[in-house]
């Protein structure tokens, strides 16, 4: 395993940690947990920036951690164990993935580990109006061509948790588009949006619809009422998306544990359409996750995290 300094970020170093597999790597930084690059058989599959304040000031939350809670929480409140919190609000009224102290731009304490790295970020109590003091992991461990994520948390008061990595990907990296890849998304149901993008609280069968991926096709080759994808899809089983470079003929699967799956095509404008430099290229975001608003609507599965629980979630990319 390699460590050097990357650069800095609000004055502080930023490191950068390289794990070697199967002509598969990954280089990931202490700030974020952030993968900077994944390369696989010489292309690098995921948007990457070249200066450790890129990630700061250009935010995006591109590869970075999220947390508490991924995606969007109506009216940035939720009630549990019959109390309201209130949290704090970056778009709009709403909160999205975490809110203005967004687990992605933190900096970590690293573990060397057989074939990995652990993480460790300690969120304090009321931090961007969640409670309870969370001791977050996350392990990042890369044995031959498989990638494995591994999140834990424990809270010393119920709260609420549900974390993702932000990944953008091309598994056509520089020489070809993202939209242009194959996609296949195991999923029967997706969840409907308004047009501040919260759920409207049912599942809407795929079938007939742009939203169906189950058979596989090309990114753009259909449209939403969006012009983008910004929607949430329901998964069939932990097997939850296969990508395929249509240029690169690289492939990859995604397994999570979780029960849901964001897919995200409008980051960077023409950066997720351009490829001719690789540091301001843009990807395709699978994002792993719960439900958005979950914790708000019936009939989803709900992020809670009892006190003094511990509670772990995967994400697995093989390629």
């Amino acid at each position: 395993m390699q460590r050097e300094i990357f650069g800095k970020v609000d004055g502080k170093e930023v490191y950068k940690y390289t794990l070697a597999g199967d002509n598969v790597s990954v280089d990931v930084l202490d700030f974020g947990a952030t993968i900077q690059s994944l390369y696989v058989d010489g292309i690098n599959v995921v948007q990457s920036f070249d200066t450790a304040e890129d990630y700061k000031l250009r935010d995006g939350y591109v590869c970075g951690v999220i947390g508490r809670v991924a995606n969007r929480i109506a009216k940035a409140r939720f009630t549990l164990n019959r109390q309201e919190y209130k949290l704090t609000k970056n778009e709009g009224d709403n909160q999205l993935h975490g809110g203005l102290q967004g687990f992605h731009h933190k900096f970590y304490e690293v573990e060397e580990i057989e074939n990995g790295l652990r993480m460790t970020y300690i969120s304090p109590d009321g931090e961007d109006g969640y409670p309870g003091r969370l001791v977050f992991t996350v392990e990042i461990i890369l044995i031959g061509r498989t990638l494995h994520i591994e999140y834990s948390a424990i809270s010393d008061k119920d709260t609420i948790w549900a974390p993702t990595h932000h990944f953008y990907f091309n598994m056509n990296g520089p020489i070809g588009y993202a939209n242009s890849n194959q996609l296949t998304i195991y999923s029967d149901y997706y969840t409907p949006v308004d047009k501040k993008l919260i759920p409207l609280g049912y599942k809407a069968d795929v079938t007939g619809t742009s939203f169906d991926f189950r058979m596989g096709k090309r990114i753009d080759k259909d449209k939403t009422e969006l012009g983008i994808y910004d929607h949430n899809f329901m998964l069939n089983s932990e097997h939850a998306a296969t990508m395929v470079g249509d240029v690169s003929g690289l492939k990859m699967e995604v397994y999570t544990d979780m029960p849901a799956m964001q897919m995200y095509t409008g980051a960077g404008k023409e950066e997720t359409r351009n490829a001719e430099k690789l540091s301001d290229r843009g990807g395709v975001a699978l994002e792993p996750q719960f439900a958005p608003n979950a914790i708000n609507m019936d009939g989803f599965e709900k992020p809670i995290l009892k006190a003094n629980e511990e509670k772990r979630h995967y994400i697995r990319l093989e390629f």
